[in-house]
């Protein structure tokens, strides 16, 4: 089963008393499964509807106009990943769907025109600040049920915090040679992120429980679903846990917006002093969000 939470409207409002019931409320399911329904967040839904007519008008555009968005390393992955560009985590096959990617970028790496790789997203912009907020607002309530300060995480996110919005097209018929032919069209996975909010027109996403069933996430009108990265499981040294998902072959056309918080570039993350010690040894190893990570995408999209 997967739980519902009701917030406190807009994560931009929220008052401590506000942040200690959102934690109270999605705590126990953070730890648990990794993964929560998310009600009365405040972000206007005329606003994600008008994304989704956005991310349509884009996908229509002729194949060498998409492809001037390509996204590579000298974007800084912002941009335009076409059908099965990106490699599959698990099997010699690739994904099969349509990527794009806005967000912030870091000084850190060679420059690159954001404004340029926005361009044709405007509204994704607006819907990509209303979820910073929120993603801000759900890290600061993850910090208060692992037993920490309110801001005691938001230090990791002070620089240049690599976040994500991804502008997702699932078509309803596989290409050839992709991985739909071994496997589902996204393979399972967990993000490499704090966290990840998501919202689907079609059914599709599949999260992992904790009993290993695989269960399908429904549509719900007015809700966005939550579900936990890496490194808030890496930080917490498990307290909290990733959820595995992937996306099943679709039968029809489908799309998903979806949003993942992410710390500076360069940080390391590894299992804080908090919940390390001579009876509880770190879980994990450190991960680090630099050329690390770069790395990573750079193996998955082909250089």
């Amino acid at each position: 089963m997967i739980p519902h939470v009701q917030l406190p409207g807009h994560a931009a409002d929220w008052t401590a008393q506000d942040r200690a019931e959102v934690a109270a409320g999605i705590g126990g399911h953070c730890r648990r499964k990794g993964f929560v329904f998310l009600h009365h967040h405040g972000i206007p839904a005329d606003l994600i509807s008008e994304v989704y007519a956005e991310t349509r008008r884009f996908y229509r555009l002729p194949p060498a106009e998409k492809g001037r968005y390509d996204a590579t390393e000298r974007s800084q992955f912002l941009g335009y990943r076409g059908l099965g560009r990106e490699r599959s985590r698990v099997h010699d096959g690739t994904e099969v769907c349509e990527q794009y990617r806005i967000g912030t970028t870091t000084g850190r790496l060679p420059p690159v025109s954001a404004d340029f790789y926005h361009a044709p997203f405007p509204r994704s912009l607006e819907l990509f600040s209303h979820l910073t907020r929120l993603g801000d607002g759900i890290l600061a309530a993850c910090a208060l049920e692992l037993g920490l300060e309110e801001g005691s995480l938001a230090p990791f996110l002070a620089g240049d915090p690599l976040h994500r919005l991804g502008l997702n097209l699932y078509g309803a018929s596989d290409p050839p040679g992709a991985c739909s032919s071994v496997g589902p069209a996204m393979s399972p996975h967990i993000d490499l992120s704090l966290l990840t909010i998501l919202d689907q027109d079609e059914p599709g996403l599949q999260v992992r429980d904790t009993d290993g069933e695989w269960l399908t996430v429904p549509t719900v009108p007015g809700a966005l679903f939550l579900f936990l990265g890496d490194h808030l499981q890496r930080w917490s040294n498990g307290r909290l846990r990733a959820a595995p998902h992937q996306v099943t072959n679709v039968r029809r056309r489908r799309m998903s917006i979806q949003y993942k918080h992410r710390p500076d570039y360069g940080v390391t993350v590894r299992p804080l002093a908090a919940f390390t010690g001579p009876a509880d040894p770190p879980a994990y190893a450190p991960l680090d969000t630099g050329p690390e990570y770069v790395a990573v995408l750079r193996s998955l999209l082909g250089g």
